[in-house]
């Protein structure tokens, strides 16, 4: 009997011991995720959050912990962001930030990114000030303006038809329009593209008549308009100029994505708009295939870039928290450094040089789609793929 009481007094010592080690294994890591919910880009907001949800339910762990992802709505307004970010970590315990749509929300969280001392993965900025900028700033997502400049001008070059026409530059008026409309043409002049307007038009993002400005673009007689607008704006911009009767006289060459769902709403009017991302559900490749039939049968809308560049963004941080070994944010962006993920566009690589990521990527034009399993009307016919080397920039 003193034998058993003995073994039964070790037997619950041990158990007590131990018990505080399995707390904290099955204790969640903590991602928090910053994406617009509210306002002018809500619906790409969303899709982000889809994206990033669906590579946590797939992952389902890291370092044998539950993933919890805290989703708070930036509004697109950067001084909204920081005080969400401020809360994600300091009240929340969040041990890294990821999503953010606007270069201007990216940046502010950059420039306060030592006073919240966690790593900032971005699925969305594409500013080129991204490249080098903070050791705990990454970007893991869309194309930075260089590389789309590069895709474009490389596709406008191919193409006789569009090669001779001359081009009227309109971006929105904040940090990544600005970037954008730059970088485009100062390679389109090295390329021999004309550009009408080198200080090129600047809109308000809160801008939802166009009339004026496609006033301006034909009255200047161009004959292509490179677009940086936000990737719901561009079908809205495109059912106006079309309305116009600029459709079929002037090329729309974008320098994002359009929304999936706002094409559905702009029907025709948005055919032929030509353009450089990561991505479009006709990319044809076993990967890409089974990852857009996986987000329909869970969200049950049709699948974007924006969702998917999003998942591969998260993917390659919890990649980086696995080989981190833990949740220390030094050891976490160590570890981001030069981690990849094969998905949906290939392999996608965060380089150890800049930051940002290196993949390849496909040149698009709107048309009438073919049937689907989305009954998706309008689609983005994948026309070439680029790669990573292509569109670099060089390491």
């Amino acid at each position: 009997m003193k034998k058993f009481i003995t073994f039964s007094l070790s037997l619950m010592i041990a158990v007590l011991l131990l018990a505080p080690q399995q707390v904290f294994a099955e204790k969640p890591v903590k991602i928090g995720v910053l994406v617009p919910l509210t306002g002018i880009v809500a619906q790409g907001g969303l899709e982000m959050k889809y994206g990033i949800e669906m590579a946590a339910e797939e992952k389902g762990t890291v370092l044998g912990r539950p993933i919890e992802l805290i989703v708070e709505d930036t509004r697109v307004k950067p001084p909204v962001a920081v005080t969400k970010a401020e809360k994600l970590v300091y009240k929340d315990g969040a041990k890294a930030l990821i999503g953010v749509f606007s270069s201007g929300v990216g940046l502010a969280l950059s420039k306060n990114i030592d006073k919240l001392n966690v790593p900032f993965v971005s699925t969305h900025v594409m500013t080129t000030k991204f490249y080098g900028l903070h050791p705990l700033v990454f970007r893991s997502g869309q194309l930075a303006n260089d590389q789309t400049a590069v895709g474009n001008v490389k596709g406008i070059l191919a193409r006789p038809d569009l090669k001779k026409r001359t081009y009227y530059v309109i971006v929105h008026d904040y940090s990544w329009g600005h970037d954008a409309g730059e970088r485009f043409i100062a390679l389109a002049k090295e390329n021999g593209i004309k550009i009408y307007n080198d200080t090129y038009d600047k809109a308000p993002i809160k801008t939802k008549d166009w009339s004026s400005y496609i006033s301006k673009i034909k009255a200047s007689g161009a004959d292509g308009v490179y677009m940086a607008f936000i990737t719901n704006v561009i079908p809205v911009f495109a059912k106006q100029a079309s309305d116009f009767g600029l459709q079929g006289k002037v090329k729309l060459v974008s320098a994002a994505a359009p929304g999936p769902l706002e094409l559905e709403a702009g029907g025709e009017a948005c055919y032929g708009i030509f353009g450089a991302s990561d991505w479009a559900w006709d990319v044809d490749n076993a990967n890409s295939n089974d990852w857009e039939m996986r987000f329909w049968k869970k969200f049950n809308t049709i699948p974007s870039d924006a969702a998917v560049h999003s998942y591969v963004g998260a993917m390659n941080l919890f990649k980086a928290i696995e080989k981190a070994g833990n949740t220390k944010a030094k050891d976490i962006a160590a570890a981001l450094k030069g981690i990849s993920y094969d998905g949906p566009y290939g392999n996608v690589r965060i380089s150890a040089k800049d930051n940002c990521m290196r993949n390849s990527a496909v040149l698009t034009e709107t048309m009438a789609a073919p049937e689907n399993p989305f009954g998706a009307k309008v689609y983005m016919k994948v026309l070439k793929t680029f790669s990573a080397d292509e569109l670099g920039p060089k390491e």
